[in-house]
């Protein structure tokens, strides 16, 4: 884990965290590669269904994911600022 990347990100916020990389870059990217593969897999009739529900279903889930990677990071972060500490005492 990159520490001054994330305090970079920590200032900004979870909420821009969580809407910049689970909806936005997870989400709308994984809906859209999601709509391209499965028009040629499984074309169905009418076409706007498939779009519509990925849009809506995987943004959904990019906040999940966000929330998860958000928890996670903070996580290892406050960990090494604790082994930073303690070896600074030390």
């Amino acid at each position: 884990m990159n520490a001054e990347k994330w305090k970079v990100n920590r200032l900004k916020g979870k909420r821009h965290f969580i809407f910049k990389h689970g909806v936005l870059n997870w989400g709308l990217s994984t809906a859209i590669l999601w709509i391209i593969v499965m028009h040629f897999a499984q074309p169905i009739e009418p076409m706007w269904v498939r779009p519509l529900i990925a849009l809506v279903l995987f943004p959904l889930g990019g906040m999940l994911f966000g929330h998860f990677v958000w928890c996670s990071s903070e996580a290892k972060f406050k960990e090494l600022t604790e082994q930073s500490d303690a070896q600074q005492r030390s």
